[in-house]
């Protein structure tokens, strides 16, 4: 299993608000992007802490079961949740920071991903499918039959999470699995509004290791204008990459 990450700026903004994590744990993967939440107060605080106390919760676990593995990051969740809100609480100056965060945790060929927020991951082999589900307004929107899936593409309020770590008190992840037969891509949505899906297939499909792949996605959604942070982490099963 080969892994990478890459996170970056983006042309409009001054901060980047993204983290990524991967690590080796027990011989497991896990990925985490998280998305600090734009026009809060320190976004860019609250994503590093989701990341590090993630992990740390994860190391923590070592689980030998992987059906324990949803519980895993549930607590890993509600600690980086706790940990962002408490921080915030003794600093005014962080006050009302939150952060979206998609986390996989891989063992051999299977995958565990948790998702809060309209974070993505995707898996990517001879066809692409998204593994998550946005929690964000559009989405609910799209669910409920007001709105069409291309009219969600569009809608002035695509960027309202329904969700996000640090924000309340309780969040509920929702949780996937995945078989990875070709390549996981867990992405900020500073990638999935300027790339298209089509793009983003052909780029991983393209490019012939995962370093390449990342570079080529970020350099797509920086030419289509690079509006936001653009972060992602991948892993990937094949010898190649």
């Amino acid at each position: 299993m080969h892994v990478h990450k890459l996170t970056d700026v983006g042309r409009k903004r001054n901060t980047n608000e993204d983290a990524a994590l991967t690590a080796s744990i027990g011989g497991r993967h896990l990925l985490i992007v998280a998305d600090g939440m734009g026009g809060h107060a320190a976004g860019d605080v609250a994503s590093d802490i989701a990341t590090r106390k993630i992990q740390a919760a994860v190391e923590r676990s070592f689980p030998t079961d992987q059906a324990e593995y949803e519980a895993i990051l549930e607590r890993a969740i509600d600690e980086a949740n706790d940990e962002i809100q408490s921080t915030a609480a003794g600093d005014p100056s962080l006050s009302g920071m939150g952060t979206t965060v998609v986390a996989a945790l891989v063992d051999g060929r299977e995958a565990t991903i948790a998702n809060v927020g309209d974070s993505r991951c995707y898996h990517i082999d001879d066809d692409m499918q998204q593994v998550t589900v946005d929690q964000s307004l559009v989405q609910e929107l799209v669910a409920a039959g007001e709105i069409t899936e291309a009219e969600a593409e569009d809608h002035p309020q695509r960027n309202v999470v329904s969700q996000a770590l640090g924000t309340t008190e309780d969040v509920e992840p929702d949780f996937y699995r995945q078989t990875v037969e070709g390549t996981l891509l867990l992405c900020s949505d500073g990638l999935t509004e300027k790339v298209s899906d089509s793009t983003i297939q052909n780029t991983v499909t393209e490019e012939t290791t995962l370093s390449d792949m990342a570079e080529a996605l970020v350099h797509r959604a920086n030419q289509n204008g690079g509006s936001d942070n653009i972060t992602v982490a991948m892993c990937t099963t094949s010898e190649e990459k």
